[in-house]
C-alpha cells in the first residue's frame, strides 16, 4: 500500500498534495502546543502551592512576588503576582483581579487544539472525493474497452481509486492521536491551575464584605427598650380601635333589623 501511495504523488492529481499539506499544518499545531503546554505553562505545581501557602500566610508578599517572577513570567505565577498586587492596594479587589486574569488566560491553553479534528475530517473528505472520482473513471474506462480487457481494467481502476482514501485515513490517524494527547495535557493543566488559584484566593480574599457593615449599622441605632415600648403602645391603640369598630358595626345591624316592618298573618298565609 505504501508503494501505491508514493505512486499517487507522481500523478497529476492535486488532492494527495492537499492532504499532505493538512498533515503538515496539523503537526505544526501539535509541536507548537506541546512546547507551550509542557515548557511554558507547566510548572512544579506542588512546590509552587506549598511555597505560596507559607509566604502568603506569613505576610511576606515581596518574597512571594519575587518567587513568582523567578518561577515563570506567564501563566499561574503571573496571575498570582497580580493578585498579590491587588491585595496590597485593595483587599476586596483580589477576587475580581483573579477572575479577570483567569478568564483571559484559560482559553489560551486549548488554543488551536480544536483545529486538529477539523483537519482530519477535511483530509478524509478529500480522500473520499478522490476515491469517487477514481471509481467514475474506472466505469468510464470499462465501457469503452473490449469485453476481454474490461474486467481487468475495471478491477485495476477500483484498486487505484482506493489509494487516496487510504492516504486520507492515514492522515486522520496522524492528526487524531496527537489531538487526544493534547486534550489530556490541557485538561490536567487546567485542573492544576484552578487548584492553585483556589489556594491563593482562599488566603488573600476576605470573606466579609463592606456592604454588610453598612447595612447592619442602621439596625443598631434602635435600642430594645425603645422598640418594645413602641410596639406595646401600638398594640394597645390597635386593640382599642378594633373593639370600638366592632361594637359600632353590631349596633348598626341591630338597628337595621328593628327598622324593618313585621309582616301580617294574612301576608304570611
Amino acid at each position: 500500500m505504501l508503494a501505491e501511495i508514493f505512486d499517487l504523488f507522481r500523478q497529476d492529481s492535486i488532492i494527495p498534495f492537499v492532504i499532505l499539506a493538512l498533515i503538515l499544518a496539523g503537526w505544526v499545531i501539535v509541536i507548537e502546543r506541546l512546547v507551550t503546554l509542557q515548557f511554558l505553562y507547566k510548572i512544579n505545581f506542588n512546590s509552587f502551592n506549598m511555597n505560596m501557602k507559607k509566604m502568603l500566610a506569613a505576610g511576606d508578599f515581596d518574597r512571594a512576588k519575587a518567587f513568582c517572577q523567578a518561577t515563570s513570567k506567564m501563566g499561574l505565577p503571573l496571575m498570582t503576582a497580580r493578585a498579590i498586587d491587588a491585595y496590597e492596594s485593595d483587599a476586596y479587589r483580589v477576587r475580581l483581579v483573579l477572575s479577570e486574569e483567569a478568564l483571559g488566560f484559560m482559553p489560551r491553553i486549548r488554543r488551536r487544539i480544536s483545529q486538529l479534528p477539523n483537519l482530519a475530517t477535511g483530509a478524509i473528505l478529500l480522500g473520499a472525493l478522490a476515491a469517487v472520482h477514481g471509481v467514475w473513471q474506472a466505469f468510464y474506462t470499462a465501457e469503452i474497452l473490449e469485453l476481454g480487457v474490461k474486467t481487468f481494467a475495471f478491477t485495476q481502476g477500483i484498486s487505484h481509486s482506493l489509494t487516496p482514501l487510504a492516504l486520507s485515513m492515514f492522515a486522520a490517524v496522524l492528526l487524531v492521536i496527537p489531538y487526544g494527547v493534547l486534550e489530556a495535557i490541557a485538561s490536567r493543566l487546567e485542573g492544576e491551575i484552578e487548584h492553585s488559584l483556589t489556594i491563593v484566593l482562599n488566603i488573600l480574599a476576605p470573606e466579609t464584605q463592606p456592604v454588610v457593615a453598612a447595612v447592619a449599622a442602621p439596625a443598631a441605632e434602635y435600642s430594645p427598650s425603645e422598640t418594645s415600648s413602641t410596639s406595646n403602645d401600638d398594640a394597645e391603640d390597635v386593640s382599642d380601635s378594633s373593639i370600638d369598630d366592632l361594637t359600632s358595626d353590631i349596633d348598626q345591624e341591630v338597628a337595621g333589623e328593628s327598622a324593618e316592618a313585621v309582616p301580617d298573618e294574612e301576608e304570611i298565609i
